[in-house]
């Protein structure tokens, strides 16, 4: 048997954390047994503006570093290096494929790059855009976020949306988003873009939740898995829970997530409200455990006011969890009807019908699995190997 020629990618990901972080966890060793082998550079997951002015300055001289290093025979690693790089066959150079996500300036980084990335095809993934993204604090040089993510896409050979939502909403937008240009409105951007764009959903690993236990207690279990940032709203879910207590109906909140320092006072308000119905608060110390708490549950809540594809929602219905999301954003194009709310009134007296009658364990596992991890890696592979190929023959 012939072995299959191994390729090799340059992940940039200037946000190393969140969906991105468990994307890439899962996903890079998966297509390393589809003949691809990965060298990840990143950077440390905070203070997200300034990874979009800044990380191409970092990365670019790091791309630079390690194409010299290769080209002159020396060993790349390099412990004083300010981006973290973990590779697979870092030393042996060169790349065929350049992944990036949309915290980098992938045309601000190929021009600092140069010789290094030349000739290389590059992608970006869009786990968000910044046209459509909920912003509180609206200022002049907050365009300058979304400008990026057009030239990215520019920039790029290929554009990878982990929803058709997400890719729509970024491309109808961009149109009215140049026309606030004060003069030069370049014209058929939106249809460059399009043109070479798809949809490649976020794959997720099911394994944790495989080796839960699924074990239901007496009450009725409500988990909301969410960041606890503005964008998810937070305080819909707990009105929602709020409203059914006041009610005196028997059940149980979980609430998992990373907390941040805005909100927390919100759910500490909250909390006495719920009169000891409030089982779980903060993000489980290991995935195990997170997915031992979502096999717990019975009804897993979204009321985000943002939200591109919904990582914790899917896991929660691979869990077991009958999910309830709002009839908004990515989510009509993942979830089915009776699984989608109107307004927060629908919400309650869905939630108010959960707790009476026990939706059946396992409902939503069906609709999550086609975003396991060994149904997407094969088709992120042959998605790389056709843009390598592409890029090589030109």
């Amino acid at each position: 048997m012939i072995e299959r020629h191994r390729r090799r990618l340059l992940v940039l990901e200037p946000y190393h954390g969140g969906s991105h972080r468990a994307v890439l966890d899962v996903l890079l060793p998966a297509i390393s047994t589809l003949g691809w082998e990965a060298d990840v550079l990143t950077l440390p997951a905070r203070k997200w503006k300034w990874r979009m002015r800044g990380a191409a300055i970092t990365m670019a001289a790091e791309t630079r570093r390690l194409h010299e290093a290769w080209s002159d025979g020396r060993a790349a690693s390099d412990p004083g290096s300010a981006a973290t790089l973990s590779r697979g066959a870092a030393d042996r150079g060169p790349w065929d494929l350049i992944l990036a996500s949309t915290f980098l300036n992938l045309a601000e980084f190929l021009g600092l790059a140069g010789d290094a990335v030349a000739g290389v095809p590059k992608a970006v993934y869009f786990h968000e855009n910044q046209l459509v993204y909920p912003n509180r604090h609206t200022a002049e040089w907050d365009l300058q976020f979304p400008l990026t993510n057009i030239t990215s896409a520019l920039a790029a050979d290929l554009c990878l949306f982990n929803t058709a939502w997400n890719l729509d909403s970024f491309v109808s937008a961009i149109p009215p988003f140049i026309d606030q240009f004060p003069d030069h409105h370049p014209r058929g951007i939106a249809e460059q873009i399009s043109a070479k764009s798809a949809v490649l959903h976020p794959p997720f690993d099911p394994a944790p939740f495989d080796a839960a236990t699924r074990q239901r207690g007496p009450r009725c279990r409500i988990v909301w898995p969410h960041r606890w940032e503005h964008d998810k709203a937070p305080e819909a879910f707990f009105a929602a829970v709020g409203v059914l207590a006041a009610e005196g109906l028997d059940f149980e909140v979980a609430v998992a997530g990373q907390p941040f320092a805005e909100t927390r006072e919100q759910f500490e308000a909250a909390a006495p409200g719920l009169a000891g119905r409030l089982v779980h608060m903060g993000a489980p110390a290991s995935r195990e455990d997170y997915a031992a708490l979502l096999a717990s549950c019975d009804v897993a809540v979204s009321t985000a006011v943002n939200e591109f594809f919904g990582l914790a929602m899917v896991e929660a219905a691979y869990a077991g969890c009958h999910p309830l999301v709002p009839d908004r954003l990515a989510y009509p194009e993942i979830y089915p009807e009776p699984m989608r709310y109107s307004d927060e009134e629908d919400l309650v007296s869905r939630l108010r019908a959960a707790i009476l009658d026990r939706p059946p364990a396992g409902q939503g596992r069906s609709l999550a699995e086609p975003y396991t991890v060994g149904r997407l890696a094969p088709e992120y592979a042959a998605t790389f190997d056709r843009l390598a190929e592409a890029g090589g023959a030109r």
